[in-house]
C-alpha cells in the first residue's frame, strides 16, 4: 500500500486527512465498520483506518475501488472549489445527502421549483 512520503507538504497533508474525513464519513453513513469495509475492498480494517485517519495515502485505484462501495463519485471525496460553502454544507451531512439524491430523483420541474419553496419557507421559520 502507498505510504506516506518521509515529508510531505502541508498541502498534501491537509489533502490526505480532508479525503480520510470523508471516507469516514459516508462509510458511517452506510452503517459500515472499517473491518466491513475493508472486507469489501479486500483490505483490512487496520488499512481503512490508516486511511481515515490520513496515516497512509489512498492510491487514485484505491480510491477509485472506495468510492465504489461509499456508493459516491470520487469527486465527493474532495474539497469543492471555493464558493460552493453552501453546498459543501449540506452535502456534509446525511440528511443533505439525502435530499441531495431525492431532488435528482425529481424530473418534473414544477415538483422542484415546489420543493425549492417548502426548503426556502422552512429556512425561514423560526425554530
Amino acid at each position: 500500500m502507498p505510504r506516506r512520503s518521509p515529508n510531505p507538504s502541508p498541502e498534501a497533508e491537509i489533502l490526505d486527512r480532508q479525503l480520510g474525513d470523508a471516507i469516514r464519513r459516508f462509510r458511517t453513513d452506510l452503517g459500515l465498520s472499517q473491518q466491513a469495509l475493508g472486507t469489501r475492498l479486500s483490505l483490512s480494517g487496520q488499512q481503512v483506518q490508516k486511511y481515515e485517519s490520513g496515516a497512509n495515502r489512498v492510491s487514485a485505484s484505491a480510491l477509485y475501488r472506495i468510492a465504489r462501495e461509499l456508493d459516491q463519485p470520487v469527486t465527493a471525496f474532495f474539497p469543492s472549489p471555493s464558493g460552493q460553502d453552501d453546498l459543501d454544507d449540506l452535502l456534509r451531512t446525511p440528511e443533505g445527502r439525502a435530499l441531495s439524491r431525492g431532488f435528482s430523483g425529481i424530473h418534473d420541474m414544477e415538483q422542484r421549483r415546489a420543493l425549492g419553496v417548502i426548503a426556502g419557507g422552512l429556512a425561514r421559520r423560526p425554530s
